[in-house]
């Protein structure tokens, strides 16, 4: 399946940073803060790790690539998702230069490694009826339906 990230899902993932969970290939989780996500594309999101972060999950990556994150601060957040994909830990190249400069500049981290991830799962984890489903599925213009049909909120990045 494709996933399609609606504007309203950059913008909180950008504005908020992400909770990025790992596992090993025996299930152990392995969780990190994003603190800085970019999505560079409709279907990809790449995170700015310092040295430490980067650390916790390089290791469970190299044995198992999937990756899973939602929204930090998700109490401020009424729709919430889970995103999945999988990742790969960048340490160069144009990604790399790009996502580390801008996270210097914009939050003061110095990225030892750019963690992409391709998206090829969404679910909805909004309490009540909708919990669990799977977006994953639908065309870039029903889940922009369908998003707007619930919420009218747009976050702003904070200094």
């Amino acid at each position: 399946m494709t996933v399609n990230l609606t504007d309203r899902m950059k913008a909180w993932i950008e504005a908020m940073g992400c909770h990025l969970c790992v596992a090993t290939p025996e299930g152990v989780p392995f969780v990190v803060l994003g603190r800085y996500a970019k999505a560079t594309a409709s279907d990809e999101v790449a995170f700015a790790l310092a040295q430490d972060e980067a650390k916790v999950i390089a290791p469970v990556l190299s044995e198992n690539s999937r990756v899973a994150f939602g929204v930090s601060r998700q109490g401020g957040i009424r729709a919430a998702y889970q995103f999945k994909g999988t990742g790969e830990l960048l340490r160069s190249g144009s990604v790399f230069d790009t996502v580390a400069a801008q996270a210097k500049e914009e939050k003061g981290i110095d990225a030892e490694s750019v963690l992409l991830v391709r998206l090829t799962e969404l679910y909805c984890t909004k309490p009540g009826y909708e919990a669990g489903q799977r977006l994953d599925g639908m065309t870039p213009e029903e889940l922009d339906a369908w998003e707007r049909q619930r919420w009218k909120d747009v976050p702003r990045k904070r200094d």
